[in-house]
Parts: structure tokens; C-alpha cells; sequence
């Protein structure tokens, strides 16, 4: 990292007109050969993204005025202000864009903006205008001196056993080369393999991805190794792996010889691995069973409760994530989850269990990392909560964008959307549900209550009935679904078995008032009302 910071900081002084490449940063920066392809493999960007980010988090330490960035989509490094800029909120604003960062899409003007309020010798292209030898001397020592600043912090933060804690321990893969025979063609289609993955994972807040040659540090590791089953590479397998106990976690074919089938199955496959609920997140489950550790064994207490909702567990979880907040403040997917706490904690009558409000979390996780689908999604959240479905709408898709994997994000917008009577929200949740088998179950019940309001009750009972035999008792919007759409359907004797389990696990016979049954589960009045209508519309007894 040090070596190719110099790097990107040489070029700059040598004021070349002609762009950075990722060919060039290859080759002259990272050793690479020159027959390096950049088409097919990512090392390059990959390697910037890595280096943007920790010189991020040095400088959200260090609150120096000024610092050395690299814009999105850029090789480019600028000198420029410390300071956040201001402007209009909203997904394009940039009013909460991390220190020093650059929108992606921003023009030229825009980028260069926080160079040229420095000095006003920068010019428009953001390099130094030559009007006398002393600017020069300026620009060149504090270009110096930010970069022996920087090299130092990488350092710090690479090798410092001594100081706190700076990150949460999120686990770490490792993307191996391919392995097996190969030829000239098969060797182009395992890079293509292996640049996808590294590209996909790294959009996954909740992981670190490396390659081969990083250095994940003091982190629970994982090997992503992919193997290439016949020369020329038709079918490829990939297995996940624990590094300490060799343990072969996951494992899969993909079919190659078709691209598009290729690209699908390949996505799927890191959401089997990434995703909120996937197999790493289950693996370190049972690692971090009951542990409610500040850092990540709470974040991952967390993630189950919202898969499950077993309220029993909130409080103590609650308290785990107020520890780690004022921990790791720096985190921007810790704020992003302490803004969906903050929520949840307020409808279950735990309003004061959280230190701080839920926009507040959002703004502090976009400020952070506006590059982070879950910090944009917070910010969506905290829009849809106030009301305002079209800046919620517009935050949303950003977040697609930014993650078109996240189960959790697809599905939620879903329901937000429905919530705010857009058509389209319903097919954004089944587009959840079906790309992720282990997604939240309350995005399944809120699929299966729109197809019973739209009169569809037939699906509804489908859709409720997969996820609820599956996981009985586990979504009370499931058994809901369930037991309306058998009782529409005139199947009162299921609809009936279903109320029973219900009524009894809230303490009650199967023939008491359903509000009081569920008043039990329902906080929220209104939708106790709208649900205690619907069952006495479905006349069980």
C-alpha cells in the first residue's frame, strides 16, 4: 500500500496530462507483467479500493484540515479539504459525502472544488498553475508531507498491536487463484470467475475481501478456492473454507460455457456466501452462539433477531450495540445497523434503549462511506419513516445500486414502496425472495399479505405455508397470511390448527378475543385494528 501510494503521488508532481490507467497501475505500480489484462481481472482497482479506504479511516482519526483522496472510478490522487462538504442532501447531494470523497458521476468542477479552495493556484483541471516558483514549493512540500502523513497511518493501522481497537473484526475471504489444468482459453474464463467474485463480495458491507496477496490481519479468515474441473473450463468448482480448521463450509458447480447462466450463477453464489444470512454469517453463528460481545458477535446477535424477532433476546442486544457504537463510532455499517435498532427498539416500547435517533445513525453512516449500500439504505429508511416515499424511493435504488445482492435491502424497499401505494413494491420483495432462499421471513409474510389484499388468497397460502412449515412459529405475519388465506379459501380446519398454536404460545385458548391474542405480538394500533377486522372477516369461530 505504501509503495503504491508513492506511486499515484509521483505521478501527480509530475503533472502528466494524460489519466492514470488501471494497465499502468498494474504493470509500473504493483509489479504486475505486461501482459497483465485488465479486462479480466480487477487486481488493480481492487487494490485502489483498498487503499482509498484505509486512507479514509486515517483520516477520520486524524482531523487535519487537509488530505490526500482518490475519486471514484479514478487512479488519480488530489490533495484537497478534510473538511465535509456541504450542499443539498438527497441520494446526489453532497451533504452526506464522507470527508474528502468524491460522488461518482460528480464533473470535473465538482472534484476540484475542495483542491482549489486550498490554493488558489489549482486550477480547473485540479493541477497547480506554474505562476511563480514558490506555489510550486508549496504544493510539492505539502504533497511531501501528506504523503510521508499517510504512509505513517497505513503503517499505524497495519502494524500497531499497541493502541485500541480502530475496526470491528468482520470476517475476512480470501479469493484464491483458480486452480487445475488450464489453456489459454480456460485461463480467460477462470479471471473472468474469480474478478466476478472479488467485484460481488466486495459489495457486502458486513465482509473483507482480499486476494491473494493481502494481509486480512487479526480476523476470523475464509478461503473462497475455485478449481477448474477439465481444460477447457466448462465446469469450475468453488468450495469456501475455514482457513484455521479447513473445514469446507460451502461448495458449488458453475456451468461456464454459457455467460449470462454463468453471471446469474455466480451472484447466487455469493449470496449463498455473503448475504445477511448466508453461510458465513451461520458459520460464525455457531461460533458467537449467545455471545453478546461488543463488536461483531453483537452485530450478528442482531441479524438474527431480525431474521427470527424473538423479542426475548432485544434488550440485551440493545445494550451490546450502544457498547459497540461508542466503541467503533467510525463504522458505517455499525451506524447503519444501530439506525434500524433505533427503530425497532421505539415500536417495541424500548424508546429510550438506544443512544441516539435513527437519523442521526443514517446521516453518520452516510457520511462515513456514502459508498456503502447499507449507509444509503439507512438513509432511505429514515425517509420512508418521515413520510416522504420519493426521497425514500430515490435513496432506495441507490442502494440496489450501490448492492443488487442484498437481500435484506431489495426486500425491505418492497415493502416500503407498498407501504407508500407504488405497484412496484411487491416486485422488489419477490425479487428478494427469490434470490435469496434465507431471506428475512417478514419480507415473505409482507408478500403473502399483499397477494391476499389484492384477492389473490391461493398464492398467499402457498407463499405463507412454504416459509411457515419450514419455520413454524418463527414470523407472526406468516401465520397471519396463513391462517386468512386458508380461512378465505374455506379451509377453516387448517386456519383453525395455525390460530390454536398462535393463541396458545400467547397464553390464551384458541376461542379468546383475537385483538387480545394479538395485542400480544402488535404494538402498533392501527394495524392491530386493520388485522383484528381481517379476523373477524375470516369468522374461525
Amino acid at each position: 500500500m505504501s509503495k503504491l501510494l508513492r506511486f499515484l503521488v509521483d505521478h501527480k508532481l509530475k503533472e502528466v496530462s494524460k489519466p492514470l490507467t488501471a494497465y499502468a497501475v498494474a504493470v509500473d505500480a504493483l509489479g504486475r507483467d505486461d501482459s497483465f489484462d485488465t479486462q479480466i481481472d480487477s487486481y488493480p482497482r481492487v487494490q485502489i479500493g483498498r487503499l482509498r479506504r484505509m486512507l479514509d479511516h486515517f483520516y477520520l482519526r486524524e482531523k487535519c484540515p487537509n488530505r490526500l483522496y482518490i475519486p471514484f472510478h479514478h487512479y488519480e490522487i488530489i490533495l484537497g479539504s478534510n473538511e465535509a462538504p456541504t450542499g443539498e442532501s438527497g441520494p446526489t447531494g453532497a451533504k452526506n459525502k464522507p470527508a474528502g470523497r468524491v460522488a461518482s458521476g460528480a464533473g470535473q468542477d465538482d472534484r476540484n472544488s475542495a483542491v482549489r479552495a486550498l490554493n488558489p493556484t489549482i486550477g480547473s483541471e485540479g493541477i497547480v498553475a506554474r505562476q511563480n516558483g514558490n506555489d510550486r514549493g508549496y504544493i510539492l512540500a505539502i504533497f511531501i508531507g501528506f504523503l510521508l502523513l499517510a504512509a505513517a497511518g497505513i503503517y499505524y493501522l497495519q502494524s500497531s498491536d499497541s493502541e485500541p481497537e480502530v475496526a470491528i473484526a468482520y470476517p475476512a475471504i480470501i479469493v484464491e487463484p483458480p486452480e487445475g489444468p488450464t489453456n489459454s482459453s480456460s485461463r480467460a474464463t477462470l479471471e473472468i470467475i474469480h474478478s466476478h467474485m472479488v467485484v460481488a463480495l466486495e459489495k457486502f458491507d458486513q465482509i473483507r475481501v482480499f486476494d491473494e496477496t493481502g494481509e486480512p490481519g487479526n480476523t476470523r479468515q475464509y478461503l473462497l478456492e475455485s478449481s477448474n474441473l477439465n481444460d477447457s473450463a466448462e465446469r469450475v468448482q468453488l468450495r469456501l473454507v475455514d482457513s484455521v480448521t479447513r473445514e469446507v463450509i460451502w461448495s458449488s458447480r458453475i456451468e461456464t460455457t454459457d455467460s449470462a447462466q454463468r453471471a446469474e450463477s455466480l451472484d447466487r453464489a455469493v449470496i449463498e456466501i455473503a448475504g445477511p444470512y448466508g453461510k458465513i454469517a451461520q458459520h460464525d453463528l455457531s461460533r458467537y452462539r449467545a455471545d453478546y460481545t461488543p463488536g461483531y458477535p453483537c452485530l450478528l446477535q442482531f441479524r438474527q433477531f431480525m431474521r427470527y424477532r424473538d423479542e426475548s433476546h432485544l434488550p440485551r442486544i440493545l445494550e451490546c450495540l450502544n457498547q459497540t457504537a461508542q466503541k467503533y463510532p467510525n463504522d458505517s455499517y455499525l451506524m447503519s445497523v444501530m439506525a434500524t435498532a433505533e427503530n425497532i427498539s421505539g415500536k417495541l416500547g424500548l424508546a429510550d434503549a438506544i443512544e441516539g435517533s435513527h437519523n442521526e445513525f443514517a446521516t453518520r453512516a452516510a457520511e462515513i462511506d456514502s459508498n456503502s449500500a447499507s449507509a444509503t439504505f439507512a438513509m432511505a429508511e429514515s425517509a420512508f419513516f418521515e413520510g416522504d416515499c420519493r426521497r425514500g424511493l430515490l435513496w432506495g435504488e441507490r442502494a440496489i445500486e450501490l448492492n443488487p445482492l442484498n437481500s435484506r435491502i431489495m426486500g425491505y424497499l418492497g415493502m416500503y414502496m407498498s407501504a407508500c401505494n407504488m405497484p412496484e413494491g411487491d416486485a422488489y420483495a419477490m425479487k428478494a425472495l427469490e434470490m435469496d432462499p434465507d431471506a428475512e421471513l417478514v419480507i415473505a409474510a409482507a408478500v403473502a399479505m399483499s397477494k391476499l389484499r389484492r384477492g389473490d388468497a391461493k398464492a398467499a397460502q402457498e407463499l405463507s405455508s412454504k416459509y411457515h412449515d419450514s419455520l413454524p412459529g418463527a414470523a407472526l405475519g406468516l401465520e397471519i397470511s396463513y391462517i386468512l388465506s386458508s380461512a378465505k379459501l374455506g379451509e377453516k380446519d387448517d386456519a383453525r390448527a395455525v390460530w390454536r398454536q398462535l393463541a396458545e404460545r400467547s397464553g390464551y385458548p384458541e376461542t379468546a378475543n383475537p385483538r387480545d391474542v394479538l395485542g400480544k405480538w402488535i404494538s402498533d394500533p392501527d394495524l392491530l385494528r386493520k388485522v383484528e377486522a381481517d379476523f373477524r372477516d375470516a369468522a374461525l369461530y
